[in-house]
Protein backbone atom coordinates (compact mmCIF):
# COMPACT_ATOMS: atom_id res chain seq x y z
CA UNK A 1 0.00 0.00 0.00
CA UNK A 2 1.49 3.48 0.28
CA UNK A 3 3.25 5.03 3.13
CA UNK A 4 2.48 8.44 4.61
CA UNK A 5 4.15 10.85 6.72
CA UNK A 6 0.81 11.80 9.33
CA UNK A 7 0.18 15.07 8.90
CA UNK A 8 -2.50 15.97 10.57
CA UNK A 9 -4.30 18.50 8.89
CA UNK A 10 -6.06 18.49 11.63
CA UNK A 11 -5.87 21.99 11.52
CA UNK A 12 -6.01 21.74 7.98
CA UNK A 13 -9.79 21.18 8.29
CA UNK A 14 -11.46 23.80 7.20
CA UNK A 15 -14.56 23.91 9.41
CA UNK A 16 -17.93 23.88 7.75
CA UNK A 17 -21.15 25.44 9.37
CA UNK A 18 -24.92 25.99 8.31
CA UNK A 19 -25.08 22.28 9.36
CA UNK A 20 -28.41 21.05 10.72
CA UNK A 21 -29.22 17.02 11.88
CA UNK A 22 -30.37 16.39 8.80
CA UNK A 23 -27.83 14.74 6.75
CA UNK A 24 -28.96 15.87 3.58
CA UNK A 25 -29.06 19.55 4.99
CA UNK A 26 -25.49 18.88 5.52
CA UNK A 27 -24.55 17.60 2.31
CA UNK A 28 -26.38 20.76 0.61
CA UNK A 29 -24.23 22.88 2.48
CA UNK A 30 -21.54 21.21 1.57
CA UNK A 31 -22.45 20.96 -1.57
CA UNK A 32 -23.08 25.00 -1.55
CA UNK A 33 -19.50 25.49 -0.43
CA UNK A 34 -17.79 23.17 -2.78
CA UNK A 35 -19.66 24.60 -5.86
CA UNK A 36 -18.35 28.05 -4.33
CA UNK A 37 -14.66 27.60 -3.40
CA UNK A 38 -14.36 25.42 -7.45
CA UNK A 39 -15.41 29.12 -8.68
CA UNK A 40 -12.98 30.92 -6.76
CA UNK A 41 -10.05 29.02 -6.49
CA UNK A 42 -7.76 27.51 -8.96
CA UNK A 43 -7.95 23.42 -9.28
CA UNK A 44 -4.84 21.40 -10.36
CA UNK A 45 -5.32 20.50 -13.89
CA UNK A 46 -3.29 17.19 -14.20
CA UNK A 47 -5.31 14.19 -15.04
CA UNK A 48 -2.55 11.92 -13.96
CA UNK A 49 -2.09 13.49 -10.47
CA UNK A 50 -6.07 14.42 -10.06
CA UNK A 51 -7.04 10.48 -10.84
CA UNK A 52 -4.94 9.05 -8.88
CA UNK A 53 -5.65 11.30 -5.22
CA UNK A 54 -9.65 10.32 -6.21
CA UNK A 55 -8.44 6.67 -6.80
CA UNK A 56 -6.29 6.69 -3.20
CA UNK A 57 -9.44 8.33 -1.69
CA UNK A 58 -11.38 5.89 -2.82
CA UNK A 59 -9.14 3.57 -1.42
CA UNK A 60 -9.82 4.95 1.92
CA UNK A 61 -13.42 5.25 0.95
CA UNK A 62 -14.16 1.43 0.40
CA UNK A 63 -13.42 0.51 3.74
CA UNK A 64 -14.86 3.64 5.87
CA UNK A 65 -18.22 3.90 7.22
CA UNK A 66 -20.08 6.71 5.02
CA UNK A 67 -23.46 5.65 5.33
CA UNK A 68 -23.57 5.86 1.74
CA UNK A 69 -21.93 8.95 1.30
CA UNK A 70 -20.22 9.80 -2.07
CA UNK A 71 -16.95 11.44 -1.15
CA UNK A 72 -15.45 14.00 -3.61
CA UNK A 73 -11.68 14.31 -3.79
CA UNK A 74 -10.25 17.78 -5.36
CA UNK A 75 -6.71 18.71 -5.60
CA UNK A 76 -6.30 22.62 -5.36
CA UNK A 77 -3.19 24.21 -7.38
CA UNK A 78 -1.91 26.06 -4.44
CA UNK A 79 1.83 25.49 -3.08
CA UNK A 80 0.70 26.07 0.67
CA UNK A 81 0.79 23.02 2.97
CA UNK A 82 -2.95 22.24 3.52
CA UNK A 83 -5.96 19.83 3.29
CA UNK A 84 -9.35 20.01 4.57
CA UNK A 85 -12.95 18.58 4.81
CA UNK A 86 -16.26 19.78 4.05
CA UNK A 87 -19.33 18.64 5.17
CA UNK A 88 -20.97 16.49 2.74
CA UNK A 89 -17.48 14.34 1.78
CA UNK A 90 -16.03 17.15 -0.21
CA UNK A 91 -11.79 16.60 0.31
CA UNK A 92 -9.09 19.05 -1.06
CA UNK A 93 -6.01 18.49 -0.67
CA UNK A 94 -3.36 21.51 -2.07
CA UNK A 95 -0.78 20.24 -4.63
CA UNK A 96 1.89 22.10 -2.18
CA UNK A 97 1.11 19.21 0.24
CA UNK A 98 1.29 16.57 -1.72
CA UNK A 99 4.86 18.00 -3.05
CA UNK A 100 6.45 17.20 -0.05
CA UNK A 101 5.04 13.61 0.56
CA UNK A 102 6.73 10.67 -0.31
CA UNK A 103 4.23 7.22 -0.51
CA UNK A 104 0.93 6.81 -1.56
CA UNK A 105 0.65 5.53 2.11
CA UNK A 106 1.74 9.08 3.33
CA UNK A 107 -0.97 10.70 0.85
CA UNK A 108 -3.67 7.72 2.17
CA UNK A 109 -3.42 8.84 5.52
CA UNK A 110 -3.71 12.51 4.78
CA UNK A 111 -7.14 11.85 2.96
CA UNK A 112 -8.10 9.12 5.59
CA UNK A 113 -8.07 11.73 8.35
CA UNK A 114 -10.35 14.51 6.52
CA UNK A 115 -12.73 11.44 5.68
CA UNK A 116 -12.80 10.93 9.53
CA UNK A 117 -13.90 14.62 10.11
CA UNK A 118 -16.54 13.91 7.78
CA UNK A 119 -17.75 10.03 8.88
CA UNK A 120 -17.21 11.13 12.77
CA UNK A 121 -19.29 14.35 12.14
CA UNK A 122 -17.27 16.66 13.76
CA UNK A 123 -18.47 19.96 11.29
CA UNK A 124 -21.78 19.33 12.80
CA UNK A 125 -20.67 18.77 16.35
CA UNK A 126 -18.93 21.72 16.79
CA UNK A 127 -19.93 24.53 14.61
CA UNK A 128 -23.83 24.35 14.20
CA UNK A 129 -24.23 28.29 14.20
CA UNK A 130 -22.30 29.46 11.74
CA UNK A 131 -23.59 29.89 8.61
CA UNK A 132 -22.90 28.99 4.69
CA UNK A 133 -21.67 32.57 4.23
CA UNK A 134 -19.42 33.11 7.29
CA UNK A 135 -17.99 29.43 6.45
CA UNK A 136 -17.04 30.55 3.12
CA UNK A 137 -15.68 33.73 3.91
CA UNK A 138 -12.90 31.98 6.49
CA UNK A 139 -12.68 29.38 3.94
CA UNK A 140 -11.28 31.49 1.34
CA UNK A 141 -9.60 33.80 4.08
CA UNK A 142 -7.50 30.81 4.58
CA UNK A 143 -7.04 29.68 0.78
CA UNK A 144 -5.80 33.13 -0.38
CA UNK A 145 -3.73 34.04 2.35
CA UNK A 146 -5.88 36.95 3.17
CA UNK A 147 -5.33 39.92 5.21
CA UNK A 148 -8.63 39.56 6.79
CA UNK A 149 -8.44 36.08 8.14
CA UNK A 150 -8.50 37.41 11.82
CA UNK A 151 -11.48 39.18 10.62
CA UNK A 152 -13.19 35.93 9.51
CA UNK A 153 -11.91 34.13 12.59
CA UNK A 154 -13.84 37.18 14.67
CA UNK A 155 -16.85 36.36 12.68
CA UNK A 156 -17.19 32.57 13.09
CA UNK A 157 -15.19 31.68 15.59
CA UNK A 158 -11.51 30.53 16.01
CA UNK A 159 -11.88 27.25 16.13
CA UNK A 160 -13.31 27.34 12.40
CA UNK A 161 -9.53 28.49 11.97
CA UNK A 162 -7.34 26.19 14.09
CA UNK A 163 -9.31 22.89 13.39
CA UNK A 164 -11.99 20.82 15.11
CA UNK A 165 -9.91 20.91 19.21
CA UNK A 166 -7.73 18.40 20.38
CA UNK A 167 -10.30 15.58 21.53
CA UNK A 168 -11.80 15.92 17.62
CA UNK A 169 -8.42 15.55 16.24
CA UNK A 170 -7.21 12.32 18.12
CA UNK A 171 -10.80 10.72 17.24
CA UNK A 172 -9.77 11.72 13.78
CA UNK A 173 -6.58 10.53 14.17
CA UNK A 174 -7.55 7.14 15.44
CA UNK A 175 -10.67 6.30 13.05
CA UNK A 176 -8.62 7.46 10.14
CA UNK A 177 -5.47 4.92 10.88
CA UNK A 178 -8.50 2.38 11.17
CA UNK A 179 -9.44 3.25 7.87
CA UNK A 180 -5.59 3.18 6.57
CA UNK A 181 -4.83 -0.10 8.03
CA UNK A 182 -8.25 -1.72 6.54
CA UNK A 183 -7.65 -0.08 3.09
CA UNK A 184 -3.95 -2.11 3.52
CA UNK A 185 -1.92 1.09 4.44
CA UNK A 186 0.58 1.49 7.17
CA UNK A 187 -0.83 3.45 10.19
CA UNK A 188 2.56 4.49 11.18
CA UNK A 189 2.19 7.14 7.46
CA UNK A 190 0.73 9.65 10.08
CA UNK A 191 3.20 9.98 12.30
CA UNK A 192 5.88 9.90 9.02
CA UNK A 193 3.96 13.14 7.95
CA UNK A 194 3.80 14.61 10.98
CA UNK A 195 7.52 14.44 11.24
CA UNK A 196 7.51 15.92 7.63
CA UNK A 197 5.79 18.99 8.18
CA UNK A 198 7.57 20.05 11.55
CA UNK A 199 10.65 19.90 9.59
CA UNK A 200 9.05 22.16 7.21
CA UNK A 201 7.75 24.28 9.85
CA UNK A 202 11.03 24.73 11.40
CA UNK A 203 12.64 25.45 8.06
CA UNK A 204 9.93 28.25 7.46
CA UNK A 205 10.48 29.97 10.55
CA UNK A 206 14.32 30.19 10.47
CA UNK A 207 13.61 31.61 6.41
CA UNK A 208 11.02 34.16 7.65
CA UNK A 209 13.54 35.38 11.20
CA UNK A 210 15.92 35.74 8.61
CA UNK A 211 13.55 38.04 6.53
CA UNK A 212 12.36 39.73 9.71
CA UNK A 213 8.54 38.54 8.85
CA UNK A 214 6.35 36.26 11.22
CA UNK A 215 5.70 33.13 9.95
CA UNK A 216 1.91 32.63 9.30
CA UNK A 217 -0.13 29.71 10.83
CA UNK A 218 -3.49 30.55 9.20
CA UNK A 219 -5.16 27.91 10.63
CA UNK A 220 -3.49 25.85 12.82
CA UNK A 221 -1.96 23.49 11.02
CA UNK A 222 0.45 22.55 13.55
CA UNK A 223 -0.84 23.42 16.29
CA UNK A 224 -2.82 20.18 17.32
CA UNK A 225 0.30 17.13 17.25
CA UNK A 226 3.63 18.07 18.45
CA UNK A 227 6.14 16.42 16.75
CA UNK A 228 6.28 13.18 19.83
CA UNK A 229 2.90 13.05 20.24
CA UNK A 230 2.17 10.20 22.55
CA UNK A 231 -0.89 9.55 22.62
CA UNK A 232 -1.30 9.81 18.76
CA UNK A 233 1.55 7.06 18.58
CA UNK A 234 -0.73 4.69 21.14
CA UNK A 235 -3.15 5.00 18.97
CA UNK A 236 -1.47 3.93 16.02
CA UNK A 237 0.45 1.35 18.09
CA UNK A 238 -2.55 0.00 19.39
CA UNK A 239 -4.42 0.24 15.47
CA UNK A 240 -1.18 -1.93 14.56
CA UNK A 241 -1.50 -4.53 16.79
CA UNK A 242 -4.69 -5.45 15.77
CA UNK A 243 -5.18 -9.76 15.73
CA UNK A 244 -6.73 -9.32 11.89
CA UNK A 245 -4.30 -6.58 11.13
CA UNK A 246 -4.01 -7.19 7.38
CA UNK A 247 -0.38 -6.72 5.36
CA UNK A 248 0.38 -3.32 4.60
CA UNK A 249 2.43 -1.46 2.23
CA UNK A 250 3.82 1.99 1.39
CA UNK A 251 3.72 1.79 -2.65
CA UNK A 252 6.09 4.07 -2.86
CA UNK A 253 6.62 3.85 -7.10
CA UNK A 254 3.09 4.13 -7.73
CA UNK A 255 3.23 7.56 -5.62
CA UNK A 256 6.63 8.82 -7.51
CA UNK A 257 4.74 7.76 -11.02
CA UNK A 258 1.53 9.96 -10.45
CA UNK A 259 3.54 12.53 -9.01
CA UNK A 260 6.64 12.97 -11.38
CA UNK A 261 6.26 16.41 -13.11
CA UNK A 262 4.38 17.70 -10.57
CA UNK A 263 4.69 21.85 -10.58
CA UNK A 264 6.54 22.77 -7.30
CA UNK A 265 6.27 26.34 -6.06
CA UNK A 266 4.46 29.03 -7.90
CA UNK A 267 2.11 27.89 -10.82
CA UNK A 268 2.84 30.03 -13.60
CA UNK A 269 1.68 27.90 -15.69
CA UNK A 270 -2.13 27.62 -14.37
CA UNK A 271 -4.11 30.65 -16.01
CA UNK A 272 -7.17 28.83 -16.07
CA UNK A 273 -10.02 31.27 -15.30
CA UNK A 274 -13.03 29.56 -13.51
CA UNK A 275 -16.00 29.44 -15.58
CA UNK A 276 -17.32 32.58 -12.69
CA UNK A 277 -14.63 34.67 -13.33
CA UNK A 278 -14.37 37.14 -16.51
CA UNK A 279 -10.15 37.90 -16.63
CA UNK A 280 -9.30 40.70 -18.59
CA UNK A 281 -5.01 39.66 -19.93
CA UNK A 282 -4.26 43.35 -21.60
CA UNK A 283 -4.91 45.16 -18.81
CA UNK A 284 -4.36 41.85 -15.87
CA UNK A 285 -7.75 41.83 -13.92
CA UNK A 286 -10.38 40.16 -13.10
CA UNK A 287 -13.61 40.14 -11.33
CA UNK A 288 -16.16 37.22 -10.02
CA UNK A 289 -19.72 36.53 -12.62
CA UNK A 290 -22.71 36.38 -10.33
CA UNK A 291 -24.73 33.20 -10.44
CA UNK A 292 -26.88 33.34 -13.81
CA UNK A 293 -24.90 36.17 -15.18
CA UNK A 294 -23.17 36.16 -18.87
CA UNK A 295 -20.20 39.09 -20.24
CA UNK A 296 -19.02 39.82 -22.91
CA UNK A 297 -16.42 42.48 -24.75
CA UNK A 298 -18.56 45.20 -26.88
CA UNK A 299 -17.91 49.05 -28.13
CA UNK A 300 -18.80 50.01 -25.06
CA UNK A 301 -16.57 47.92 -23.10
CA UNK A 302 -17.10 44.89 -21.24
CA UNK A 303 -21.44 44.44 -20.26
CA UNK A 304 -23.16 42.07 -18.10
CA UNK A 305 -26.66 40.52 -17.77
CA UNK A 306 -28.46 38.10 -15.69
CA UNK A 307 -30.42 35.52 -17.31
CA UNK A 308 -33.96 37.42 -16.47
CA UNK A 309 -32.33 41.01 -18.41
CA UNK A 310 -33.84 42.58 -15.26
CA UNK A 311 -30.54 44.22 -15.03
CA UNK A 312 -26.92 45.11 -16.49
CA UNK A 313 -23.23 46.21 -15.96
CA UNK A 314 -21.47 48.27 -18.18
CA UNK A 315 -17.83 48.68 -17.38
CA UNK A 316 -15.15 51.55 -18.75
CA UNK A 317 -12.03 52.01 -18.36
CA UNK A 318 -10.99 55.65 -17.91
CA UNK A 319 -7.92 57.30 -17.31
CA UNK A 320 -7.59 58.42 -13.21
CA UNK A 321 -6.55 61.44 -11.96
CA UNK A 322 -4.53 62.45 -8.41
CA UNK A 323 -8.17 62.62 -7.22
CA UNK A 324 -9.54 60.78 -4.22
CA UNK A 325 -12.30 58.15 -6.22
CA UNK A 326 -15.61 60.14 -4.72
CA UNK A 327 -14.00 63.18 -6.12
CA UNK A 328 -13.54 61.66 -9.23
CA UNK A 329 -16.83 60.79 -9.24
CA UNK A 330 -18.04 64.43 -8.80
CA UNK A 331 -15.57 66.02 -10.99
CA UNK A 332 -14.57 63.82 -14.10
CA UNK A 333 -18.21 62.02 -14.41
CA UNK A 334 -20.24 64.82 -13.55
CA UNK A 335 -22.42 63.23 -10.64
CA UNK A 336 -22.46 65.56 -7.29
CA UNK A 337 -24.76 63.40 -5.81
CA UNK A 338 -24.70 59.73 -4.05
CA UNK A 339 -26.99 57.90 -2.27
CA UNK A 340 -25.66 55.24 -0.13
CA UNK A 341 -22.37 56.69 -0.39
CA UNK A 342 -19.37 54.37 0.72
CA UNK A 343 -15.29 54.27 0.44
CA UNK A 344 -14.36 50.59 -1.10
CA UNK A 345 -10.97 49.24 -0.15
CA UNK A 346 -10.36 46.09 -1.28
CA UNK A 347 -7.62 43.92 -2.39
CA UNK A 348 -5.34 46.76 -1.63
CA UNK A 349 -7.51 49.37 -4.44
CA UNK A 350 -8.93 52.64 -3.85
CA UNK A 351 -12.39 52.87 -4.65
CA UNK A 352 -16.01 54.33 -3.61
CA UNK A 353 -19.45 53.78 -4.67
CA UNK A 354 -22.98 54.78 -4.01
CA UNK A 355 -26.85 55.44 -5.76
CA UNK A 356 -26.68 57.81 -9.08
CA UNK A 357 -30.62 59.26 -7.62
CA UNK A 358 -32.37 58.43 -11.15
CA UNK A 359 -34.97 60.88 -12.46
CA UNK A 360 -37.61 59.41 -14.17
CA UNK A 361 -35.81 55.96 -14.29
CA UNK A 362 -34.45 54.19 -11.36
CA UNK A 363 -31.37 54.63 -9.43
CA UNK A 364 -28.07 53.29 -11.03
CA UNK A 365 -25.52 51.31 -8.85
CA UNK A 366 -22.04 53.08 -9.30
CA UNK A 367 -18.96 51.89 -8.37
CA UNK A 368 -15.26 53.11 -9.50
CA UNK A 369 -12.43 51.49 -8.28
CA UNK A 370 -8.42 52.98 -8.94
CA UNK A 371 -6.01 50.32 -10.28
CA UNK A 372 -3.05 51.09 -12.05
CA UNK A 373 -3.24 54.56 -14.25
CA UNK A 374 -7.22 53.36 -14.70
CA UNK A 375 -10.23 54.46 -13.35
CA UNK A 376 -12.62 51.19 -13.81
CA UNK A 377 -16.18 52.46 -13.65
CA UNK A 378 -19.23 49.84 -12.75
CA UNK A 379 -22.50 51.05 -14.05
CA UNK A 380 -25.14 49.03 -12.74
CA UNK A 381 -28.62 49.61 -14.32
CA UNK A 382 -32.32 48.09 -13.22
CA UNK A 383 -34.39 47.12 -16.19
CA UNK A 384 -37.56 46.36 -14.39
CA UNK A 385 -38.66 49.91 -13.47
CA UNK A 386 -37.17 49.79 -9.66
CA UNK A 387 -34.06 49.12 -8.01
CA UNK A 388 -34.46 45.38 -6.84
CA UNK A 389 -32.25 44.41 -3.59
CA UNK A 390 -30.55 41.19 -5.15
CA UNK A 391 -29.62 42.62 -8.69
CA UNK A 392 -27.83 45.22 -6.34
CA UNK A 393 -26.54 42.90 -4.37
CA UNK A 394 -24.89 40.79 -7.42
CA UNK A 395 -23.84 44.24 -8.89
CA UNK A 396 -21.84 45.84 -6.12
CA UNK A 397 -20.45 41.96 -5.01
CA UNK A 398 -19.43 42.00 -9.14
CA UNK A 399 -17.18 44.92 -8.27
CA UNK A 400 -16.39 44.41 -5.04
CA UNK A 401 -14.48 41.09 -6.89
CA UNK A 402 -12.52 43.12 -9.06
CA UNK A 403 -8.63 42.45 -8.62
CA UNK A 404 -5.44 42.68 -10.11
CA UNK A 405 -3.90 39.11 -11.79
CA UNK A 406 0.07 39.40 -11.41
CA UNK A 407 1.83 39.53 -14.76
CA UNK A 408 3.90 36.46 -13.83
CA UNK A 409 0.47 34.33 -13.56
CA UNK A 410 -0.21 35.69 -17.53
CA UNK A 411 2.91 34.69 -18.84
CA UNK A 412 4.17 31.82 -20.43
CA UNK A 413 6.87 31.46 -17.71
CA UNK A 414 7.21 27.48 -16.92
CA UNK A 415 6.78 26.85 -13.35
CA UNK A 416 9.44 24.66 -11.49
CA UNK A 417 8.56 20.52 -11.26
CA UNK A 418 9.13 17.71 -8.96
CA UNK A 419 11.46 15.01 -11.07
CA UNK A 420 12.75 11.60 -9.34
CA UNK A 421 16.66 10.52 -9.92
CA UNK A 422 19.03 8.12 -8.52
CA UNK A 423 21.84 9.30 -6.39
CA UNK A 424 25.28 7.96 -7.25
CA UNK A 425 28.08 8.02 -4.67
CA UNK A 426 29.28 11.51 -5.12
CA UNK A 427 25.43 13.07 -4.91
CA UNK A 428 25.21 15.42 -2.07
CA UNK A 429 22.20 17.72 -1.52
CA UNK A 430 24.59 20.84 -1.09
CA UNK A 431 26.00 19.77 -4.83
CA UNK A 432 22.26 19.76 -6.43
CA UNK A 433 21.27 22.51 -4.50
CA UNK A 434 23.72 24.50 -6.21
CA UNK A 435 23.55 22.87 -9.22
CA UNK A 436 20.09 23.49 -9.87
CA UNK A 437 20.25 26.99 -8.55
CA UNK A 438 17.56 26.79 -5.66
CA UNK A 439 18.81 29.29 -3.37
CA UNK A 440 19.92 29.55 0.10
CA UNK A 441 17.82 27.48 1.59
CA UNK A 442 17.82 24.89 -1.44
CA UNK A 443 20.17 22.29 0.29
CA UNK A 444 17.58 22.12 3.53
CA UNK A 445 14.62 22.34 0.95
CA UNK A 446 16.11 18.93 -0.45
CA UNK A 447 16.34 17.27 2.85
CA UNK A 448 12.91 18.31 3.67
CA UNK A 449 11.02 16.65 1.06
CA UNK A 450 13.32 13.47 1.05
CA UNK A 451 13.28 13.02 4.75
CA UNK A 452 16.52 13.65 5.24
CA UNK A 453 16.53 16.50 7.41
CA UNK A 454 18.29 17.81 8.99
CA UNK A 455 21.50 16.33 8.09
CA UNK A 456 22.12 12.94 5.88
CA UNK A 457 22.94 12.41 2.31
CA UNK A 458 21.59 9.80 -0.59
CA UNK A 459 22.90 6.38 -0.67
CA UNK A 460 24.42 5.24 -4.12
CA UNK A 461 21.72 4.10 -6.19
CA UNK A 462 18.80 5.79 -4.02
CA UNK A 463 15.98 7.35 -5.58
CA UNK A 464 15.39 10.80 -4.71
CA UNK A 465 12.74 13.93 -5.46
CA UNK A 466 14.53 16.50 -6.54
CA UNK A 467 13.28 20.16 -8.38
CA UNK A 468 13.77 21.08 -11.79
CA UNK A 469 12.76 23.96 -13.98
CA UNK A 470 9.74 23.17 -16.61
CA UNK A 471 9.95 22.89 -20.15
Amino acid sequence: MRHITGLYLSAALIVCGDVVSAETSEEKTGRELYEQILGQTAIYDDARLVSYVEQVGNQVVSVADTRGLKFTFTVIDDETINAFALPGGYIFVHRGLIAYLNSEAELASVLAHEVAHVTEKHHSRRNKAATGSQLLAGVLGVLTRSGDVAEATAIWGASAVSGFGREMELEADETGAEYLLAAGYEPQAMIDVISLLKDNERLQKKKDQERGRKTPNYHGLFATHPRNDKRLREIIGKIGQLPDAPSVESNVMPFRIATEGMVWGRNYGSPTVPDNVYQDEKRAFRFNIPEGWSFEENSSGVVGQPDDGGAKITILVMARTLESPDVYIKNQLAIPLLKKSEPMNQNRLKGHTGLVPGQEKPDMRLAVIYYGRNAYIFQGEFLNGAVTKKADSEILATARSFRPVSRAALSARKPRVIHYVKATSSTTFAKLAKHLKLGKFGEEELRIINNEYPVGEPDNGQWIKIITQGT
